[in-house]
C-alpha cells in the first residue's frame, strides 16, 4: 500500500513531493527501491520533501537538514556540516552521550518466567526459548524471519500448533489473546495505529481498554494506576479526554504502553516498540524497558533496528527462515548477528 501512495505521487508528475515517513511500512528491498527513486527525482529537477525520524535515511537521502522540535524551527543545515551527534542534541534537546541507558542498579535475573519448548505452528519451528524474570532478550532476524510471528503465537494470535508455552513453570494453552492476558502476557504490536489503539477513543480510553476488556485483570486498584502510569511515561496531551489520533506517534506509543501496564503482566512482547517516533521519545521508551526488567518483568524485545537489540538486550536470538539460528549475548557485533540472520554462521557450522 505504501509503495502504491508513493507511485500514486509521482505518477502525477510534481515539482514538489513531500515523503511522509515513507519507509515507515517497508521491507528492506522496498527501501532499496524507494532510494532508487528519490534518486530519479533528483535527477529529474523534482523538489522532495523527506520527513523521517531515521537518521541514516536522512543522511543518505538529503542535501539539507531541517529540525523541529515542539513546532519550532530549531536548526537547518547542510548535511555535510552536521554530524548524527548533533542532530540527535537538536532533536532532543540535549546531547545524548550514551543513546541506550545501562542496566538499572539492582535489577536481578530471576527464575524463567516464559518457556517455549519446541514451538512451532505454520510459520516457525523448532523454538525453544527462554526469558527470566528482569531480563530483556531480543530477537533478532531479517524481514520474514519469524520473529512477529513468534510474538504472536505466545500472545495467541496465532497459536503455536506444536510444542508447550509454559509461564512461571506452569504449562499453558494459549490459543486466543485473552488467554495470554489471563496468564500474564501483554504484547506490544508493530502496528499501534491498526493494532494497539481504537484512535478515535480517548487517551483514557485507550489506557484503560486491556483492563476494561478482561474481567481477569480488571480491578478498581488497577485502574486508579492508569493517571499515573501515563504521567511516569511523560505523556504529552492535552489530557485525558483528547483523542489519540491527534498524539504524535511517540505519545501514541507511550499509551499503547501503558494499556499493558495497567494490567501489571509478568511478561511483556515489545514488537517494534520504536517505529515512527521520534529520537526523544525513543530514548524515553529505552528507559521504560530498562525499568520493566528491573521490575522483575520478563522482556521480549523485537527491533529491525538491530543497534537496539544489541544495546538492550540481555541475549539475542537470531531467527533465520523461521527457526532460530544462534543466539549472542548483548553487545554482540552487528556482524555477528547478520552471519546468523542470513544463514551464513549455520552453514558454517554445517561444514565444520
Amino acid at each position: 500500500q505504501q509503495i502504491t501512495e508513493i507511485a500514486k505521487a509521482v505518477s502525477q508528475g510534481a515539482d514538489l513531493i513531500c515523503m511522509d515517513e515513507p519507509t515507515a511500512a517497508l521491507a528492506d528491498a522496498e527501501v532499496e527501491l524507494l532510494y532508487r527513486l528519490v534518486q530519479r527525482l533528483r535527477e529529474r529537477g523534482v523538489a522532495v520533501l523527506y520527513v523521517s525520524h531515521r537518521l541514516k535515511e536522512i543522511f543518505d537521502l538529503c542535501d539539507r537538514i531541517t529540525v523541529l522540535k515542539d513546532g519550532r524551527l530549531v536548526q537547518c543545515a547542510d548535511t555535510a556540516d552536521i554530524t548524527p551527534d548533533d542532530l540527535v542534541t537538536a532533536m532532543v534537546g540535549r546531547r545524548i552521550e550514551a543513546v541506550f541507558p545501562e542496566r538499572l542498579e539492582g535489577t536481578t535475573t530471576g527464575d524463567v518466567r516464559l518457556e517455549i519448548s519446541g514451538g512451532g505452528n505454520a510459520w516457525i519451528d523448532g523454538i525453544d526459548l527462554q526469558v527470566r524474570a528482569g531480563e530483556i532478550v531480543g530477537l533478532a532476524g531479517l524481514q520474514g524471519s519469524g520473529r512477529t510471528e513468534i510474538a504472536e503465537a505466545v500472545f495467541g494470535i496465532a497459536p503455536f500448533t506444536r510444542g508447550t508455552v509454559s509461564i512461571d513453570g506452569k504449562p499453558m494453552r494459549i490459543t486466543k489473546p485473552r488467554k495470554a492476558i489471563g496468564a500474564g502476557i501483554a504484547l506490544v504490536t508493530e502496528d499501534r495505529k491498526a493494532q494497539g489503539l481504537a484512535l478515535r477513543q480517548s487517551v483514557r480510553s485507550n489506557a484503560r481498554m486491556v483492563l476494561d476488556a478482561n474481567a481477569r485483570v480488571h480491578s478498581r486498584r488497577r485502574l486508579g494506576r492508569v493517571p499515573g502510569l501515563l504521567s511516569s511515561l511523560d505523556l504529552v496531551s492535552r489530557g485525558e479526554d483528547q483523542e489519540v489520533r491527534f498524539l504524535s506517534g511517540g505519545n501514541q506509543q507511550k499509551v499503547v504502553v501503558a494499556k499493558w501496564l495497567a494490567a501489571e503482566p509478568g511478561v511483556i512482547v515489545l514488537d517494534e516498540p520504536t517505529r515512527g517516533i521520534d529520537v526523544g521519545a525513543k530514548h524515553k521508551l529505552y528507559s521504560v524497558i530498562r525499568s520493566l526488567a528491573a521490575e522483575g518483568l520478563a522482556v521480549l524485545l523485537i527491533a529491525s533496528e538491530l543497534i537496539e537489540v544489541i544495546g538492550l538486550a540481555d541475549r539475542i536470538v537470531v531467527l533465520h527462515d523461521g527457526k532460530i539460528a544462534g543466539e549472542l549475548p548483548g553487545g554482540a557485533t552487528e556482524q555477528d548477528v547478520m552471519a546468523y540472520a542470513t544463514g551464513r554462521r549455520s552453514e558454517e557450522a554445517g561444514t565444520e
